[in-house]
């Protein structure tokens, strides 16, 4: 025995605590990298429970004391910390490695490194991918789609949100708002899901639907949300084909290596750490690339912008957090009873985890096919880096908290009673706002009297119209007037603007009415473009004018004379379109042009139309409520006035104040204010049935003749968006006013220049 040095491995009893017994670190079958978010939880546990050498002539106070043995000791430390957090590491190392030395990224890129590192992400994901225990993910089916609908429904309604947040360069906002669009994480959710006690085979079950589902969602939403909020077409069909190509295909094909090998299937079992390390190094390239091509841009970038953008990040994730919190408590509350699928507490957390995070790769994949149409890659992708890490850094120092759950469950208890109530009140008060109080209809008790002739059409309402200028029996031209927003049959711009003398000599007749719901005419709450040219149509025919007559109308109304260009053009000898309201989303615009005439509203109109194109329903709570400004359009505010339109308002109204109550006649909303001003906006800026710029000429033989009128200062219709279309409708004679607004037609020289085109056909 002597001379030599003898070692004793004395092994720690390990610690009796049955609260931690669910969280011995058996992962499921289930491809993972645990390895990237143990460290945060356990590397203090495993340092305890490692065995601890001493060698038998080494007294006890020099054991690792600045020696030989501290040294191996902090080498060993700091190795396995490198083992456990491997991913964000190299997910760092890639970023730092592209700002610090580019040329191999550019490399790299040129030889289209990146693409085949996501195509080996996906074929290392596909083999080992294990089918988990398919009994207990189908128990806890309700909890899975509402993951589903979290992760690919909700969650892309934030980009929204996120793209009006004003920050350079403009690809951080970008990147996140992309980032809302992905399915959730590939590889942490499932592992912090098992390390929290939870379903781990419900949290892969919403792991890989979710992505296999992504790809064909992704695109569709990408080209909803963002390419429309950023002026950029996005090709939805290429974008799918190559999802389909890059992530899906080599999916398959690594889970059909994985089936049909049984021998592969094994080795991959037994080397799961090392095919996660693969994983993880392949992702990293992306960064490494992206962050290489673009690393003269972000380096010009200052740092406390990106710190905001990382901030964003992690606000995002926090977000999300809160809401899936929220949708299970919720969920929970509403199937009530305890031993629903959604009130079992490791359902819960799977639901949590998972549909709280991102996945990168496919974020990744989606910036690499767009080639470059959102920006800059680099500056797309370094935001949403930091946003990953921070989803392992947040999910892991969440998961102690956990365990609180069990000490606070009368206080959960009390908690889930005060959400159902909560629930049941906000339900009640949801239902009281988007509901608009039934209109007062003219001529019923409570309601306005009926002081206007009327017809009564086909469904059974009545339209209210005025006769003005020459009888019917005697006039040449008989012309249906179709008024604007927030007005009524007596504001016309055309016999009170013509002298009589012109008329006489025109031989003019015209016949305004009110549109459904305004002044005396019964709303229609089936109102669309087809039904008031229908409308329109039919009190033609009441007050007998004949097989054909002219139609024109002015701002809202100009937007009629489209309908009446589509489902009546056999029944016109003329139309002609004043200033005609635009819709946005009308598919024949560039996304571009009609984007950036969007922008040029008011923010307040911006999200006025928002909510009337996609959630009609809301419309009337967002006019009516007080938290934030409703459309300036309706309210007249001085700034979607131009400086002409201005002065012919202080002429009309005599110079008064108040130029909305004066300009307004007071029939106009007598009825209420949903059916006329707010069902404008839903019909106006909803979706149409078809796109204007598809009709064809309604008059090949020239027998008629279509004129479109504008101003080139219009603040409420841009005028960039009329030149559109008559360049896509060369058949429209096209008359732009230099130098006028919106309310050009009430100058008396311009109104008669109309009528003049409309019934003569001159330019």
């Amino acid at each position: 025995m002597a001379g030599r040095i003898q070692t004793m491995i004395l092994t720690p009893r390990p610690t009796q605590t049955p609260s931690f017994r669910h969280r011995q670190l058996n992962f499921p079958a289930t491809r993972t990298t645990a390895y990237s978010t143990r460290s945060f939880l356990f590397n203090r546990s495993r340092s305890i429970s490692s065995p601890l050498r001493i060698r038998a002539n080494q007294r006890p106070d020099q054991i690792d004391d600045n020696g030989s043995g501290g040294a191996k000791t902090l080498g060993k430390s700091l190795l396995n910390f490198a083992d456990n957090n491997f991913l964000p590491l190299a997910l760092i190392g890639g970023v730092v490695s592209g700002l610090a030395n580019p040329t191999l990224g550019c490399l790299a890129d040129k030889y289209y490194l990146s693409k085949f590192s996501t195509f080996a992400i996906f074929i290392t994901s596909g083999l080992t991918l294990r089918n988990g225990e398919i009994g207990d993910a189908i128990e806890a089916w309700p909890v899975g789609v509402l993951g589903i609908f979290s992760i690919l429904l909700f969650t892309p309604f934030l980009s929204k949100i996120i793209l009006q947040i004003q920050l350079q360069p403009q690809e951080f906002v970008t990147g996140l708002a992309i980032f809302c669009c992905m399915p959730t994480t590939l590889s942490s959710g499932v592992a912090l899901t098992q390390l929290a006690g939870g379903n781990s085979a419900l949290a892969l079950a919403m792991t890989v639907v979710s992505n296999l589902l992504g790809i064909l969602i992704v695109p569709f939403s990408i080209s909803r949300f963002i390419a429309a909020g950023i002026g950029v077409s996005v090709p939805t069909k290429e974008l799918f084909r190559s999802l389909v190509v890059t992530l899906l295909i080599p999916l398959i094909l690594g889970k059909i290596f994985r089936e049909s090998f049984k021998g592969l299937a094994d080795y991959v079992d037994r080397n799961r750490k090392l095919f996660s390390k693969m994983n993880a190094i392949f992702l990293s390239l992306a960064p490494f690339i992206q962050v290489s091509r673009s690393r003269s841009m972000l380096l010009m970038v200052k740092p406390s912008v990106f710190l905001v953008a990382v901030g964003m990040g992690v606000l995002l994730h926090l977000i999300l957090l809160s809401f899936n919190i929220l949708a299970i408590q919720g969920f929970s509350t509403v199937s009530g009873t305890n031993q629903s699928a959604s009130a079992k507490k490791k359902n819960a957390t799977a639901y949590v985890l998972v549909a709280s995070q991102k996945t990168l790769p496919v974020m990744v994949a989606v910036v690499e096919q767009l080639g470059g149409a959102f920006g800059e890659s680099g500056l797309l992708v370094l935001p949403c880096v930091a946003a990953h890490l921070n989803q392992f850094l947040a999910a892991s120092l969440s998961l102690p908290l956990s365990h609180w759950a069990v000490s606070l469950a009368p206080v959960i208890r009390m908690l889930k009673e005060i959400t159902a109530a909560l629930f049941s009140g906000l339900a009640i008060w949801a239902y009281q706002a988007t509901n608009p109080p039934p209109p007062k209809i003219c001529g019923t008790p409570g309601g306005p009297p009926i002081t206007a002739p009327r017809v009564k059409l086909r469904d059974g309402r009545h339209l209210a119209y005025k006769e003005q200028g020459l009888s019917r029996e005697t006039a040449k031209y008989k012309i249906v007037y179709v008024h604007g927003f927030a007005s009524t049959r007596h504001d016309t711009m055309s016999v009170a603007n013509l002298s009589p003398e012109v008329v006489q000599e025109l031989g003019l007749y015209f016949v305004s009415f009110d549109r459904p719901g305004y002044g005396e005419s019964d709303p229609d709450p089936k109102r669309s473009p087809e039904s008031i040219a229908l409308d329109i149509e039919e009190l033609a025919d009441h007050l007998g004018l004949g097989s054909k007559f002219h139609v024109m109308g002015f701002s809202m109304g100009g937007q009629v004379v489209w309908g009446c260009l589509k489902y009546i053009p056999h029944r016109l000898a003329g139309a002609t379109l004043i200033a005609p309201v635009v819709n946005y989303w009308w598919p024949g615009f560039p996304a571009n042009l009609s984007t950036e005439a969007y922008y040029q509203q008011p923010p307040q109109d911006q999200w006025t139309l928002r909510v009337a194109h996609h959630a009609p329903w809301l419309t009337y709570w967002w006019n009516t409520q007080k938290w934030f400004p409703a459309s300036a359009v309706a309210a007249q505010k001085p700034e979607v006035f131009s400086r002409q339109d201005l002065e012919l308002l202080f002429m009309a109204t005599g110079g008064g104040k108040d130029n909305k109550q004066q300009a307004m006649h007071p029939q106009t909303i007598q009825q209420g204010e949903f059916e006329t001003l707010h069902r404008d906006m839903m019909v106006g800026f909803g979706k149409w049935k078809f796109d204007p710029m598809d009709l064809e000429n309604p008059f090949p033989e020239n027998e008629g003749s279509v004129h479109l009128w504008q101003g080139d200062e219009d603040k409420m219709v841009p005028p960039s968006l009329q030149r559109y279309i008559v360049q896509r409708l060369p058949w429209i004679n096209f008359h732009e006013v230099s130098g006028s607004g919106h309310l050009f037609p009430f100058i008396p020289e311009i109104c008669e220049a109309i009528i003049k085109s409309s019934v003569l056909g001159k330019n």
